[in-house]
C-alpha cells in the first residue's frame, strides 16, 4: 500500500455515457477523460459549466488487466513529487500482440511558472520493465518525413550513441483518468526509438509538424516501488529482456583482470624460466660408420633392440646370435642403437636434451631419441639432424649449420627413465663423437597453460551471458546488430 494516502481531487467530470464520475485534479489543464465503469473515452471542459461533454470514442475489447499504480497516487522521482493522473493500454497497428502501459505524471504541488524541462512526463510498463519519461533535451536533427540517418546517433554532450530499436505506429486501446491531450490523436503518430541502455530515445511524428523527442531512463521495479510507498511484490514481473535495460553481465571488468593476472603470470613464468632450478648431466658416446659388418660383433650392434619387462631396450651380448631381423636393421642406416644411463625425475618435469658432434665436418648425422618410462613403458619419441659444412671459396672461408641442435620433452611424471639413441650417419663419415647433455627443471609450461585456461574461463562466462543478455535485448526488433 502507498505510504501517501491519495488525496481527492478538486473537481470531476461526469461521463456522458453513465454518468460516472471522471477525477480531475487539473481542471484548468485537462479536458480529456476515460470513464473507469463503461470505458468511454470523452472531453469535458470544467472551466466552462455551461459546455456538454461529448463522447470521442468507446474502447470496445477489454483490458487484460487494470493500472499497478492506483490513479492519483503521488510519488518522489529524483527532485520531484509527481501524481498519476491517467492510464492508457497501447499497442502497435501492425502487430496487435504486445500491450504496454502509460502513466501520466503531473505536478503533485502547484510550481511557479511553467514546468522543468526535465520534469517526469510518464511512467511506461512492459512486461514488468519500466521507462520514465522525461522531454529530450537533445536529439536528432530529422528534416521533413527523413528518419534518423543509418539508423544511429550519437549525443556528442554525453557520447552516447544510440541505435535504432522499432519503429511503429501506435493504438490506443483503454483509458482512465484525465488528460491534458487528446490521446487518440496518437494514433496518427509515427514513432521511432531508439536504444543505448540504460535510454531510450524516441521521436514522436505528426503528419504536419516536426518529430517531438522524448528520453526514457531505465528503472528498477523497487525503484518505482520505493518512490509511491508501494510493496514490491505487487509490481508486475518482468519477463525478457527490456530494450533500455542495462545488461548487468559487463564483461570489461573481468577481462581487465583477466589481462592483469595474464601478465603477472607471463613475468612469473619468464623469471622462473631464468631460475628455475634445474640438474644437469652429460654423457659421450662414439657413434660407428654404418654399415656394420654383419658377424657376430655387428648383430650386436644392427639388431633391433629387445624391451625388457621394465621397457627398457637391452643390448645382445657378444656372441649372441643374430637376431632374425638383424638384416632388416642393418638396412635402416641405423649404425649402432646407444643406451644413456638412468635419469631419475623426482618431481613432474621438463626434460631439455642437447646433442653436440664436436668433429662433425662436412657430413650430416640425424638422432632419433626414444626416451622410455622403465615402469611403465610409454615412449616419448624425437628426431633431430645434425649437420656442419665448412669451406673456402675464393679465398673466404665459409661454414653453415651446426654442431649442436636441441630438443625439449615436456610434462613428463615422476620415474626412472633411459634414452634409446638410434643415430643414424652420412656413410663414409668414419667414427663420431657426440656428447649429450641432459637438464631437467619443473615442467612450468603446462601448468602455466592451464591455469591461463581456467582464469579465461570467468570472462568468457560473463561474455556468453552478456550475449545471451543482448540477442533477447534485440529479438524483437528489427534493427537488430548482425552480433546479437
Amino acid at each position: 500500500m502507498s505510504n501517501v494516502p491519495i488525496a481527492s481531487p478538486p473537481a470531476w467530470a461526469a461521463c456522458p455515457k453513465c454518468a460516472t464520475q471522471a477525477p480531475c485534479y487539473e481542471p484548468a489543464r485537462s479536458k480529456y477523460f476515460g470513464c473507469l465503469n463503461c470505458r468511454t473515452f470523452f472531453h469535458c471542459d470544467l472551466t466552462a459549466p455551461t459546455s456538454k461533454a461529448r463522447i470521442i470514442k468507446g474502447f470496445r475489447k477489454a483490458p487484460l488487466t487494470g493500472p499497478s499504480l492506483p490513479l492519483g497516487i503521488t510519488g518522489a522521482l529524483g527532485s520531484y513529487y509527481c501524481r498519476v493522473t491517467g492510464y492508457q493500454v497501447r499497442t502497435e497497428q501492425s502487430d496487435r500482440t504486445a500491450e504496454w502501459y502509460e502513466y501520466q505524471l503531473r505536478p503533485a504541488e502547484p510550481l511557479l511558472g511553467d514546468a522543468p524541462a526535465d520534469a517526469p512526463l510518464q511512467l511506461v510498463e512492459y512486461q514488468g520493465h519500466w521507462l520514465l519519461v522525461r522531454r529530450a533535451l537533445r536529439h536528432p536533427t530529422v528534416v521533413g518525413p527523413q528518419s534518423v540517418q543509418d539508423n544511429e546517433w550519437t549525443d556528442s554532450t554525453t557520447g552516447n550513441s544510440y541505435r535504432m530499436w522499432h519503429r511503429y505506429q501506435p493504438v490506443i486501446r483503454d483509458a482512465q483518468g484525465e488528460f491534458d491531450w487528446n490521446i487518440i490523436e496518437d494514433e496518427r503518430l509515427k514513432v521511432q526509438e531508439l536504444v543505448c541502455p540504460p535510454y531510450l530515445l524516441t521521436g514522436e511524428k505528426s503528419p504536419d509538424r516536426q518529430p517531438d523527442w522524448y528520453l526514457a531512463q531505465y528503472l528498477e521495479p523497487d525503484q518505482v516501488a520505493t518512490a509511491f510507498g508501494l510493496n514490491a511484490n505487487t509490481m508486475p514481473n518482468r519477463l525478457g529482456t527490456g530494450a533500455a535495460q542495462p545488461n548487468p553481465h559487463d564483461t570489461a571488468p573481468f577481462w581487465r583482470l583477466f589481462g592483469v593476472a595474464a601478465l603477472l603470470l607471463s613475468l612469473l613464468a619468464g623469471w622462473l624460466a631464468i631460475n628455475r632450478p634445474s640438474t644437469s648431466t652429460t654423457e659421450t658416446f662414439t657413434v660407428p660408420d654404418t654399415p656394420a659388418a654383419p658377424s657376430a660383433a655387428a648383430s650386436l650392434s644392427t639388431a633391433s633392440p629387445t624391451i625388457d619387462s621394465l621397457g627398457r631396450a637391452v643390448v645382445p651380448t657378444a656372441g649372441a646370435a643374430a637376431t632374425p631381423s638383424a638384416p632388416a636393421a642393418a638396412s635402416t642406416g641405423y649404425s649402432q642403437m646407444l643406451v644413456s644411463k638412468t635419469i631419475v625425475l623426482t618431481h613432474p618435469a621438463a626434460l631439455d636434451i642437447t646433442f653436440t658432434a664436436p668433429n662433425l665436418t662436412n657430413h650430416w648425422l640425424e638422432i632419433t631419441a626414444s626416451l622410455v618410462n622403465e615402469e611403465t613403458g610409454r615412449g616419448y619419441e624425437v628426431t633431430r639432424a645434425l649437420e656442419y659444412y665448412e669451406g673456402v671459396d675464393d679465398g673466404e672461408s665459409w661454414s653453415e649449420g651446426n654442431h649442436s641442435v636441441g630438443a625439449l620433452i615436456s610434462s613428463l611424471p615422476p620415474g626412472r627413465y633411459h634414452l634409446n639413441l638410434y643415430p643414424s650417419p652420412e656413410a663414409g663419415m668414419g667414427d663420431t663423437t657426440l656428447v649429450m647433455e641432459l637438464e631437467q627443471h619443473a615442467d612450468f609450461f603446462s601448468n602455466f597453460l592451464i591455469i591461463l585456461v581456467l582464469m579465461s574461463a570467468v570472462p568468457l562466462w560473463h561474455w556468453m551471458r552478456h550475449h545471451s543478455f543482448e540477442s533477447g535485448r534485440w529479438e524483437n526488433s528489427d534493427f537488430a546488430p548482425s552480433s546479437s
